[in-house]
């Protein structure tokens, strides 16, 4: 929707992006930026994930959404004609729905458009989740509580928000089906980075890593499984 170029759309590579050096960039739309994380250009892979920002007053035009668009709201609130979303609510918008987003009053977003995985994605019902609100299941042997906020009913893909608690290692992993997360609150290390509130990064398929926290919790918004097909 905002560009044609390719960014970080090499899936078989780690990407590492601290959103809070990279500057606004502004697009055609009037009171609208954004910052480009990733974008693909494939019939069957394209994806484009994306930080948008909407002045007071801003909209983004009206539209039939021809992929699917998940949304979560990190600073301020958004409408749009099925209603108002808050700060750290999430909106997965499925292909065909019809839809115009704006803030009265401003706000920050985390947005992910993915061309459509299964010929049913259409079909699939709207998500709305208030992480503020919703119930979280806790995991206290890893030191952690996840928010669940969809399964893909094939097996393979999920989204998912973690808050994993101080001074805690995770076990030594791979992610066979490539991991994209990123950093709400807090700070997350392992042995490449410390990736910090405002951070997206990318583990690519079959890459280990072993995270872990210190003197702070890391809360992250977590997708799997998208990067295989």
């Amino acid at each position: 929707m905002f560009a044609s170029e390719p960014v970080n759309a090499d899936a078989a590579k780690c990407a590492v992006m601290d959103t809070t050096k990279m500057p606004w960039e502004p697009t055609k739309l009037p009171g609208i930026s954004i910052k480009s994380l990733e974008r693909v250009i494939d019939p069957k892979k394209g994806r484009e994930t994306v930080l948008v920002k909407l002045e007071p007053g801003a909209a983004l035009p009206k539209e039939t959404l021809k992929d699917r668009l998940e949304v979560f709201v990190l600073e301020g609130s958004v409408r749009d004609e099925h209603g108002t979303y808050t700060e750290h609510t999430y909106v997965w918008n499925p292909p065909g729905l019809t839809l115009t987003l704006s803030s009265p009053s401003g706000c920050v977003m985390y947005m992910k458009r993915r061309v459509a995985i299964y010929p049913d994605d259409s079909q699939r019902e709207r998500r709305l989740i208030d992480a503020k609100t919703a119930k979280w299941l806790e995991f206290p042997h890893r030191g952690a509580d996840v928010l669940h906020l969809y399964k893909d009913p094939n097996g393979l893909e999920t989204g998912r928000i973690g808050n994993v608690h101080t001074n805690r290692q995770l076990p030594r992993h791979d992610h066979s089906i490539g991991e994209e997360t990123f950093m709400i609150e807090g700070c997350m290390k392992d042995e490449y980075a410390s990736y910090t509130k405002g951070t997206w990064f990318r583990m690519a398929c079959g890459v280990p890593h072993a995270p872990f926290t210190e003197d702070l919790r890391a809360k992250m918004l977590i997708r799997e499984g998208d990067l295989v097909w």
